[in-house]
């Protein structure tokens, strides 16, 4: 009896034991697993989180406004996926091009990895790898696509690692078009963010990130139809992860990376990037991104600092002397000089920032860069907290404008090119008519020559008639 009762103790606490772990595996509430936890009595306070690694950037000035270890380098599972479709897109493969799966890209992938099931020789449309690639996070869809662009996988890793660096990505190195696990393939969550910032440029890409079904259509080799639904729980409305504002995303999991997801989302014009990485339950990657959004949402807004700024006089005289100003208010037709500045120009301010407080500090260069003329920081507390450039709405500025020693110095040139190009005329006319006179000398001493040749012939044949008659007289003197 007594060891009946040792054996059913034994069996108890062994069932307690799995029923533990497996509610700790599948998300429920452990009182000794980290939890995300907000703070709405106090909207200042970032959350808590369970992933190791996270930002928030913004997707369209790159600026962070969250950020917890981003620059410390983690395996970033399929959502490497992300850089594959947008290379893909890049060469603007054709969407109904009929591809045969190979034999490669079935059997390089781990069998027990996500896949759709195709097989080798099954054909579907470059349409369907790219959804299946990114909605199901099928790997033998991602190496067909890496295939396709590069001939193999290794070839395709390098055009990734070329994007990566084109990017400004500094921690990255990929090996695998799909992230299947190498200890020589990894990211940081501020890198990822940059790829997924450039994604966003792609309309394309958009749209298959924030796909929440898609259906391959039965093909060669079955009459099945294979309905895909997208990982990114959080823009399914279905699930009880969703949040509003997401507009897509890529999620990943192995077990080196742990659980990681990177989504973009928009709310009242603001659209934002998040990355969390090295996630300890696939829940977590949901509940960690939408309350790193909410902080940043209910703590951020753009401030168009520009939207009524103009030129004027009253703001020339306020700044130091500069020849670019004097040419542009001392012009008669201002062709010479059209400051101008980006309106739209935005930032990213907290929304307890008191704006009338924001300084503008207009700075204008001695010389034109590149039709850049100067440029406005804007100050807050004496930190800056924005810059925007001042250019140029005239053509070919930078051979106009220049500094007011060059100016003075052109100016000297000017003068004593003036006076040598006078004197130039000067020696010119001079030769000129001291040709002309050498001519007319050399016509009137030609003139008197032949004027004394024809006296002299006149003279001469004057004198030989003279002697002629003398000689006849004689002549008829002897014969009286």
């Amino acid at each position: 009896m007594k060891k009946w009762s040792v054996l059913m103790l034994t069996l108890l606490l062994c069932f307690s034991i799995a029923f533990d772990s497996h509610a700790t595996e599948s998300g429920s509430n452990n009182s000794e697993h980290p939890e995300t936890t907000e703070y709405p009595g106090d909207p200042s306070l970032a959350p808590d989180i369970v992933s190791q690694a996270a930002i928030v950037m913004d997707a369209k000035t790159g600026q962070i406004l969250y950020e917890k270890n981003s620059d410390v380098g983690k395996y970033p599972a399929s959502i490497t996926k992300v850089i594959t479709v947008l290379i893909a897109l890049e060469h603007n493969l054709d969407m109904n091009q009929v591809v045969t799966m190979s034999e490669n890209a079935i059997w390089g992938i781990e069998r027990s990895s996500t896949n759709i099931g195709l097989d080798v020789g099954e054909q579907v449309t470059n349409r369907d790898l790219l959804y299946a690639t990114m909605v199901n996070s099928a790997n033998e869809c991602a190496y067909e696509l890496a295939e396709l662009i590069a001939g193999d996988a290794a070839s395709f890793a390098k055009l990734m690692n070329k994007k990566a660096e084109e990017l400004g990505c500094k921690h990255t190195h990929f090996v695998t078009p799909n992230g299947l696990h190498d200890d020589d393939h990894y990211t940081t969550a501020y890198d990822m963010a940059l790829i997924m910032k450039a994604a966003l440029e792609n309309d394309k890409f958009r749209e298959i990130a924030g796909t929440v079904s898609y259906t391959i259509p039965p093909t060669n080799l079955t009459d099945e139809a294979r309905p895909l639904w997208t990982g990114t729980k959080m823009i399914n409305p279905a699930n009880p992860y969703y949040y509003e504002y997401c507009e897509g995303g890529k999620n990943g999991y192995t077990t080196n990376a742990n659980n990681t997801l990177v989504t973009f989302a928009k709310k009242d014009g603001l659209e934002l990037i998040c990355v969390v990485l090295d996630c300890d339950g696939l829940k977590y990657t949901f509940t960690d991104s939408k309350a790193l959004y909410e902080y940043c949402y209910n703590n951020y807004m753009y401030f168009y600092p520009l939207s009524d700024f103009s030129f004027t006089k009253d703001q020339a005289d306020e700044m130091e002397h500069n020849y670019i100003l004097d040419n542009y208010y001392n012009s008669i037709n201002h062709n010479l000089v059209n400051l101008t500045v980006d309106k739209n120009y935005c930032m990213l301010i907290k929304k307890s920032t008191d704006t009338t407080k924001i300084e503008r500090q207009i700075n204008l260069y001695e010389k034109a860069k590149d039709n850049i003329l100067g440029e406005i920081d804007f100050l807050y507390n004496g930190e800056q907290i924005g810059n925007t450039p001042i250019t140029n709405g005239t053509p070919s500025l930078s051979s106009i404008i220049t500094t007011e020693n060059e100016q003075a110095i052109q100016n000297n040139d000017n003068s004593k090119g003036h006076s040598i190009i006078l004197i130039l005329l000067i020696i010119i006319v001079g030769i000129i008519l001291g040709l002309f006179l050498f001519v007319l000398l050399l016509r009137a001493i030609r003139e008197r020559q032949r004027n004394e040749r024809r006296n002299r012939y006149t003279n001469n044949h004057r004198n030989k008639r003279r002697r002629h008659r003398r000689r006849k007289y004689k002549d008829n003197d002897f014969y009286i």
